[in-house]
């Protein structure tokens, strides 16, 4: 499946202390303080390839669930509230929704996860059609997304975040989806190509490696070629070389990947870009893999299979 290109974002120079909230002072009173801003993809660190920038540079996070299949819209305390639950086909749109917590209040404080205080996914439910979009946050806790024109059919949206835990333990990561109509004469699903290792996108070629299985953490590495010769340069993503995206055929459910930076590699230099990713129920898979280079994002999309 060809998936478009999208130009990069510019990038936003934030302060020293700004910077040292997001990257270092994840349980400080600095990234606290970090509510009724607009935070649209604040990256600590989203420079180029560099030695020494293959991990993830943010705090420790665990899942507030283990093996979470996303779809749930509340999860200890946290609800994903939508502005609306249908918008018209064929043009872009404003999408709105906001977070209540424990209190029943609009959260405003996040803990940086992933480079940003939080991603947003939307996927069609035939899963042909997938983004991974920009959320900015309003001083009142609303959060509003610009949706790109989309075909009429079923919609899942999905945010991840972190909180810091009121405890003062290790923050936690939520995973939350609503669903959306686009009104309209939707098209009959199309089938999902078959399951294969190998997968192309403006112009490169992917190759998937590990073994995928359900219930516990796969490490999976994704090799990159152009021309027949390995891409050695990477610019940053999200908080990682490559960003891995899975849903599962039927229900939709949602798999979260965190990059782990790049394998050794050989003679030639680094190697495959490298992710861990849960699949919380087995069958078949759509795993998106997003990846950067020269200011250019790309996607390629895999059927997978898991036992």
């Amino acid at each position: 499946m060809s998936m478009p290109v999208r130009p990069r974002l510019r990038r936003v120079v934030v302060t020293a202390a700004l910077v040292c909230a997001l990257a270092a002072c994840g349980h400080s009173s600095g990234a606290k303080s970090m509510s009724g801003m607009d935070m649209n993809g604040m990256s600590g660190m989203n420079g180029m390839d560099m030695p020494g920038m293959g991990s993830p540079s943010g705090p420790k996070v665990a899942a507030a669930v283990a093996a979470d299949n996303g779809l749930h819209g509340a999860v200890g305390g946290y609800s994903y509230v939508a502005g609306a639950a249908t918008m018209a086909a064929g043009s872009p749109a404003q999408y709105t929704f906001h977070i209540t917590g424990p209190g029943g209040k609009n959260v405003t404080r996040f803990q940086p996860y992933e480079g940003q205080l939080l991603v947003f996914y939307l996927v069609r439910s035939d899963l042909g059609d997938f983004h991974q979009l920009t959320a900015s946050m309003r001083a009142d806790g609303t959060w509003t997304v610009p949706l790109p024109a989309l075909t009429a059919g079923s919609y899942r949206a999905y945010i991840t975040f972190a909180a810091p835990d009121s405890s003062a333990g290790t923050p936690l990561s939520y995973s939350l989806s609503q669903p959306l109509t686009v009104s309209g004469a939707a098209a009959a699903a199309a089938p999902l190509p078959p399951a294969t290792d190998t997968a192309t996108a403006d112009g490169y070629t992917l190759k998937l490696t590990g073994s995928p299985r359900q219930g516990s953490e796969t490490d999976l590495g994704v090799a990159v070629a152009k021309d027949g010769k390995a891409v050695q340069q990477f610019d940053r993503l999200l908080d990682g070389y490559a960003h891995l995206t899975a849903f599962h055929t039927g229900d939709a459910a949602f798999a979260r990947a965190l990059s782990t930076g790049r394998s050794a590699g050989g003679a030639g230099g680094a190697g495959a870009l490298t992710a861990q990713i849960l699949f919380p129920e087995p069958g078949t898979w759509r795993l998106f893999v997003q990846f950067e280079t020269s200011g250019v994002e790309h996607t390629a999309a895999f059927t997978v299979e898991v036992p």
